[in-house]
């Protein structure tokens, strides 16, 4: 039981993470953000530890429920296609992150 608790909050935290990154991205491809606009990111980047941590938890969980071929495997396949590209998104933005501080000194 506490194991189906804790996959409900890593896909809770997934979910929320996903959101706190495409709601401030979708106004600012509409709007065009310059300068202080970009501060709507700010939760994402805030909640960008434990999003990669929940991501990849949820990305395990939904490829082992694609294996078990039940009837709406469809949606498992789907959300780790998205997990899957949001997680390598944020490893690339810490090693850009890591890069730049290494850099810029």
């Amino acid at each position: 039981m506490l194991g189906k608790v804790a996959i409900g909050f890593a896909y809770f935290v997934a979910t929320l993470y996903i959101l706190l990154i495409l709601l401030p991205a979708d106004y600012c491809w509409q709007h065009g953000c310059h300068g202080p606009e970009l501060d709507g990111f700010m939760p994402a980047f805030f909640l960008s530890p434990w999003g990669a941590v929940c991501l990849a938890f949820t990305l395990r969980n939904a490829i082992k429920q694609t294996r078990q071929k039940p009837s709406w495997s469809w949606f498992f396949w789907a959300l780790a296609i998205i997990f899957g590209i949001v997680l390598l998104a944020t490893i690339a933005f810490f090693a850009w992150m890591i890069y730049e501080t290494a850099v810029h000194r």
